[in-house]
């Protein structure tokens, strides 16, 4: 597969790409990061299928907060396409600890950089951005014969997909270097100056115009402003992609299975921690989360609503509606079981660790028929739990959870930081207006 002579013209993003907005927020100083080390995705072998005695394919995925859709189909196209017999850990790479992350064009863009570190300085990992795609077993990749190569890449100054030799990289790409602001050009520097290239087959790096369905083995959706699931609408304009289909099938597939990355039985590390402290979770306005569920809980007909909080004890006035009670970790644990015609959660989940939102959305959709109201209070210095993320991206896991859960209606009442938004959707939204 024939590759562009220079990687940074060819699916560049130039000025009038940007939206207006993004001038405005470009210089803007991200965040510290909060995690020591990555999460981890496990896929272990499938039942009933004897081991595989190779060593886990290890992939690092950078990624960050409002890449979550992005994030996970492709972690969906890896469980798609794996060897059941082989074991699989994705790292995803987001806000770590250490890193100064101010003049990275992404929040995760050095984060290759520490694999070898990462890694324990040993075996093999691949790095993968976040908008890719996998359409082959990346265990092929994984398995590859180096040949002495420190890292296998499609150029040497195209390190978006690699394969790394960890321990012959780690004295290269040391991790306190990868923790400044030191920029591509050093770390590339380093791979051609101590002769560790190798070339990756185009397959495995097949870059927008670059696709062909029968070839290509990893889709790079490289172009930003054509990603289909446009995670930065303020930031850009964007156009369709002629092969969007290809990324919306797996989506599709994903919300068909209602997958997620992180579950019930499988939370992340911080997730036990995070339960036994929701009971300290500053609360949002009762009497406001109660008018907006009554709202939607009228547009949805439902006669019953099922009032789940923290401590289990709120039990507001919600119009036309016969309310019970329950306590928040009591219907995460309790599984797919319709209590009521709808839900309406008051706090806690904003104190629970990033990962496990999905899935926690998807346990409060399964207690009520008909609907889920969230009513919740953000902080941005609540650093290390969903509180501290956007009003964005909250929506956007209830966009995620409804498309898992379709014809049921949902709204989010979001307060904090001085400011109050509210936001409706699902099959029925237009009703609930």
């Amino acid at each position: 597969m024939a590759k562009t002579t220079d990687t940074r013209v060819k699916f560049k993003t130039r000025w009038y790409h940007r939206h207006p907005k993004y001038w405005f927020r470009k210089d803007k100083p991200r965040p510290a990061g909060h995690r020591d080390a990555p999460e981890v995705v496990r896929l272990d072998p499938e039942p009933g299928v004897t081991p595989s005695p190779k060593p886990p394919v290890r992939i690092f995925l950078g990624t960050e907060p409002m890449q979550a859709r992005a994030e996970r189909v492709f972690i969906w196209s890896v469980a798609q396409r794996r060897d059941p017999a082989r074991a699989y850990e994705i790292h995803l790479m987001k806000d770590l600890k250490g890193f100064d992350r101010n003049g990275w064009t992404t929040g995760f863009t050095n984060y290759r950089y520490a694999i070898p570190a990462l890694a324990g300085e040993q075996g093999r990992g691949i790095y993968n951005d976040v908008d890719q795609i996998y359409l082959a077993d990346p265990a092929e990749m994984f398995d590859l014969d180096m040949k002495g190569a420190g890292i296998l890449c499609v150029q040497k100054d195209e390190t978006s997909v690699s394969l790394l030799d960890c321990a012959r990289m780690a004295p290269h790409w040391r991790l306190e270097e990868a923790r400044t602001p030191l920029k591509r050009k050093h770390f590339l520097d380093i791979i051609a100056r101590e002769d560790l290239w190798g070339e990756l087959p185009g397959v495995w790096n097949a870059r927008d115009t670059e696709y062909g369905p029968d070839v290509a083995k990893c889709f790079h959706f490289t172009t930003l402003r054509t990603q289909p699931w446009r995670p930065f609408p303020d930031q850009l304009f964007y156009e369709d992609h002629p092969e969007g289909e290809c990324w919306f099938a797996l989506e599709r597939s994903a919300n068909a299975a209602r997958f997620n990355g992180f579950t019930r039985e499988r939370p992340s590390r911080s997730f036990a921690a995070a339960l036994a402290t929701l009971a300290q979770e500053p609360g949002p306005d009762a009497a406001r989360a109660a008018q907006d569920a009554s709202k939607v809980a009228q547009a949805a007909g439902a006669a019953s609503v099922l009032v789940v909080s923290p401590e289990g004890d709120a039990q507001p006035d919600i119009r036309g509606a016969s309310v019970s009670a329950a306590r928040l970790d009591e219907t995460l644990r309790a599984g797919a079981n319709r209590r009521a015609d709808g839900v309406l959660c008051v706090g806690g989940l904003s104190g629970l660790p990033e990962e496990d939102v999905a899935w926690a959305l998807d346990a409060l959709f399964d207690a009520g028929g008909g609907f889920l109201a969230v009513s919740l209070k953000l902080d941005p210095a609540r650093i290390g739990t969903a509180a501290a993320l956007p009003p964005e991206w909250w929506r956007l896991q209830l966009e995620l959870a409804s498309a898992r859960a379709p014809d049921r209606l949902w709204s989010l009442a979001v307060t904090g930081a001085g400011s109050a938004r509210t936001f409706k959707g699902g099959a029925a939204a237009s009703r609930a207006a």
